[in-house]
């Protein structure tokens, strides 16, 4: 159902010329707010009915319902339960996008809202509800202001984020096959406060790594693999308490080393690496390959495997993050922007996958309520995010697309 707009939203609505005169922000604007109530109430719907990745049928089919209602061309089953909208303005103009997941994350405990989850074992308790309210909070604002949009937003709604494989298995499935943005984005829920937002120019979340060293020979590859041992893990800049928090940007955490004999003459190595700054990656892959190289020697044989980024993590475009940033300040005032100096340490994300196709920019949005005693750390048993993010976001967001927009 249809919430009734505020009666001088009302008026405003009846009489088009007076919020296009202002430009398509302030009609949009005037959208986000006469729909607050109802996108609350699609969240807190999203969120009793949390759904797992490569699960969220119900989910998909709920934003493709409305997407298509506003006059968006919907493609669905794009990598799974993903899928596309993209809507074009009434004028020419470039194609903007922004990315939502949808998925939820098991968890047996206690869902401390009043709109809790109605499925046992399974919660929002990474802000993906939130995350998806958000793409639909853009796309009825720019819905409404259509008209004076010179340019086009497409919404991708991701599935599989938590096992990030969804942004893969949707640009395999082509998810830009027609139509390529010019550049996309995303807000990921934090534990800053509501009304406040940050990001920073280049590696905002590392990415994951996996190395796999193989000695074999006839000498002495049980000393060889100790060696290969200690040069895996000397690359390591991350202090144990770095690991549970945040680190610099320039961070290397080496995680999961281990050494095991695969036969009489075969030993391997394998690690986990995250790392954040592409500089940082590929100088760190030269070390290993030469210092695990010299280990060889004719009676060993020492082969290494680099896989990079089997978890995208999250690499933001820094000419995009200034004129972004420029716009939310514009629109929200310079003190919602905080500025993000560290890496979370122990989360990823599959958005880096994106944009390796499209220049792009993430933001995390705060979503803690110090004054409510609630606190948004995503995956922690308490999380709670509060409705008034979504507000937030929306209005962010649909000022950088907008802006993107004008060129």
């Amino acid at each position: 159902m249809i919430s009734r707009p505020h009666p001088f939203l009302a008026l405003l609505l009846l009489q088009p010329s007076l919020a296009r005169a202002q430009g398509p922000l302030a009609e949009a604007t005037a959208q986000l707010q006469a729909r607050e109530a109802e996108l609350v109430a699609f969240r807190h719907d999203v969120h009793r009915h949390p759904e797992l990745s490569g699960a969220e049928a119900r989910t998909a089919g709920l934003v493709a319902e409305r997407l298509r209602a506003l006059g968006f061309a919907v493609r669905m089953g794009v990598g799974g339960h993903g899928l596309v909208a993209v809507l074009h303005g009434a004028k020419p103009g470039p194609l903007v996008a922004f990315r939502a997941d949808m998925d939820a994350v098991p968890s047996a405990a206690p869902d401390p809202v009043a709109f809790a989850s109605e499925t046992p074992g399974v919660r929002h308790i990474c802000g993906h509800d939130v995350h998806t309210t958000i793409g639909l909070a853009i796309a009825e604002a720019l819905a409404a202001a259509r008209p004076e949009l010179a340019g086009g937003v497409m919404l991708v709604f991701q599935p599989a984020e938590e096992r990030a494989t969804g942004a893969r298995a949707m640009l395999a499935d082509g998810v830009f096959r027609g139509e390529k943005p010019v550049a996309i984005y995303a807000v990921h829920t934090s534990p800053l406060e509501v009304g406040t937002l940050g990001t920073m120019a280049g590696g905002l979340m590392a990415g994951r790594d996996r190395l796999r060293v193989t000695i074999e020979g006839a000498g002495d590859v049980t000393g060889a693999a100790a060696a290969a041992e200690r040069i895996v893990s000397a690359v390591n800049t991350v202090s144990p308490e770095e690991a549970m928090r945040s680190g610099p940007p320039d961070l290397v955490h080496v995680t999961g080393v281990t050494r095991r004999q695969l036969a009489p003459d075969t030993w391997e190595v394998t690690a986990g690496l995250s790392i954040a700054d592409p500089g940082v990656r590929t100088r760190t892959r030269e070390r290993l390959a030469r210092e695990l190289a010299a280990l060889g020697r004719p009676d060993v044989r020492v082969g290494a495997t680099y896989d990079a980024k089997l978890v995208a993590g999250v690499t933001n475009d820094s000419a995009l993050v200034r004129r972004a940033n420029f716009a939310i300040a514009r629109t929200l005032g310079a003190g919602a922007l905080v500025p993000i100096t560290r890496v979370p340490v122990p989360f990823s994300e599959d958005f880096g996958s994106f944009q390796a196709q499209v220049p792009g920019v993430m933001w995390f949005l705060g979503v803690s309520k110090t004054a409510k005693g609630t606190r948004g750390m995503p995956h922690a048993p308490d999380y709670v995010a509060d409705d008034g993010a979504i507000m937030v976001g929306a209005r962010a967001m649909v000022a950088v697309i907008l802006d993107r927009m004008g060129g």
